[in-house]
């Protein structure tokens, strides 16, 4: 009888190892299937990832070679010859990353040439022209050089009552009433000629005019209605001469589209780009 029972238990003991052996194995199965998946995911997420980035710097630089462009013609009408080539030069190093096509592949034993996404990461290695602290300058600006200097929407001095506060945050959003406004006080500018420029986003339906005030320059600007409310616009509204340290600038709501629930824009950001030489 003990007999039986030992080999009973044995034989018993036996099989029961092996369910276990064949369960562990089931569930290391499906936990390696799972850690494959969630690799997958976070492959997918990580290229989702970079080609988002790849189109936000393309759109910084398509931006800043729009900026490059209208400031070679400015300093080309003032005669400074010199400064508009430096200027020009510039904005082809950047349009020709923009422009970049693929290459086809090389004959073996050749190294082929850098992609149109390395060029354009290797240009944002160089320059990156929003990446900037809030209010802060875009340039090395040593020795009292005048830079450009980047008004955020969201550092604005804004009537809550008349501009949204939420979403992408303060005073970001549709200006959809005639009192809208927007205000910076401004400070440790360089003396000197600056060009006083919008970015925006405006679509179809939206655009009217707006005052600019910049120290004591008054602007009308006409803004034009968009195609897409996901393309950024730019206008150079003038320009405005400063002569301390600081300025006042505030952005106002004129008059909005004509259609019901008409909107003037959505207002990014106010550009103060140095035009003329800075004061010694």
């Amino acid at each position: 009888m003990k007999v039986g029972v030992l080999s009973f238990v044995r034989t018993g003991g036996a099989w029961v190892l092996v369910a276990l052996a064949i369960l562990v194995c089931g569930v290391a199965e499906v936990s390696g299937q799972d850690g494959a998946k969630e690799d997958g995911a976070l492959k997918a997420v990580g290229v989702r990832y970079q080609e988002a980035r790849r189109a936000m710097l393309r759109r910084r630089f398509t931006l800043y070679a729009d900026g490059l462009s209208a400031l070679e013609k400015r300093l080309g009408e003032a005669g400074r010859a010199e400064d508009a080539a430096a200027v020009a030069a510039e904005r082809m190093r950047v349009v020709r990353v923009l422009e970049a096509k693929p290459e086809s592949r090389p004959p073996e034993g050749i190294p082929a040439g850098p992609t149109p996404d390395e060029l354009l990461e290797a240009l944002a290695a160089t320059l990156l022209p929003e990446e900037v602290p809030d209010d802060a300058v875009a340039g090395s600006g040593g020795g009292g050089q005048a830079r450009t200097r980047v008004l955020k929407i969201e550092k604005a001095d804004i009537d809550r009552n008349n501009l949204p506060t939420g979403g992408g945050g303060i005073g970001r959003g549709y200006w959809g009433k005639e009192k809208a406004a927007a205000a910076w006080t401004v400070s440790g500018l360089v003396p000197g000629e600056y060009a006083v420029i919008l970015r925006f986003q405006c679509g179809p339906g939206g655009g009217g005019t707006a005052k600019v005030k910049a120290g004591r320059e008054e602007f009308t600007v006409e803004v034009p209605e968009g195609e897409s409310w996901t393309r950024r616009g730019v206008l150079q509204v003038g320009t405005v001469k400063v002569t301390g340290s600081g300025l006042d600038l505030k952005v106002a709501a004129e008059s909005l589209a004509a259609e019901k629930n008409g909107t003037l824009w959505d207002l990014r950001a106010v550009m103060l780009e140095p035009v003329a030489a800075a004061a010694r």
